[in-house]
Formats: C-alpha cells, sequence, structure tokens
C-alpha cells in the first residue's frame, strides 16, 4: 500500500463541502448535518462547516495509507464571492479539522 500525503482540494457551497484527494482523486461530496450557510453569508455557522469537513476527511481517511504529517487543503471553489472575513473563517476552520496549510486556489 503506498503511502500519500493528505493534499486536498476543497470546494465549500452552500451547506456542502465537496473533497478530493490530489493523489488518488478520491472524491467527496458532503452535505451538512447541520446547516453552516444562511440566506446572507456561506459559513453563517463555522462550527458545522469544520463539523462537514471532518466528516468528509474521514471517508477520504478511510480508504487507507495517508500520512498527516503536513496536511494541505487548497480551496478551489467556493459559492459566491469571498471577502477577508469569509477566508478567515474558511481558513481557521481548516486549521481546526487539522490541516497545517491552507490555499486559496480561487483567489486566482
Amino acid at each position: 500500500m503506498a503511502i500519500h500525503s493528505l493534499d486536498l482540494d476543497v470546494a465549500i457551497y452552500r451547506d456542502r463541502v465537496q473533497v478530493t484527494h490530489r493523489g488518488t482523486e478520491t472524491f467527496v461530496d458532503q452535505r451538512a448535518e447541520y446547516p453552516f450557510s444562511s440566506e446572507s453569508s456561506l459559513v453563517a455557522h463555522p462550527r458545522f462547516l469544520e463539523d462537514t469537513i471532518v466528516r468528509a476527511i474521514r471517508k477520504i481517511l478511510s480508504e487507507g495509507g495517508f500520512s498527516l504529517r503536513h496536511p494541505i487543503a487548497h480551496v478551489v471553489r467556493c459559492e459566491g464571492t469571498l471577502i477577508d472575513a469569509d477566508r478567515a473563517v474558511i481558513k481557521a476552520a481548516l486549521h481546526e479539522t487539522g490541516i497545517r496549510e491552507v490555499v486559496f486556489e480561487s483567489d486566482d
């Protein structure tokens, strides 16, 4: 069994997160068990976003063979335009899940 670093693409939509492991292309489409979006905000409840991300990552990790030494998340898509406060909330939620490095590629 090959050991892969945890290098993820993350897309965040209203009450839904899609996570793809870059090395294996394992894809998870995770609906929020507890809604994290509101009419006015993509992430109105950061703790519920964190919960949804954790559920998605667990499904990817269940495939086995991952090193958790320096996990990276690339935010590749978000529904709507992100302001700095949104980026800070998303980055904090990803850090709380154990991700060490967060790259916002959706800003490019």
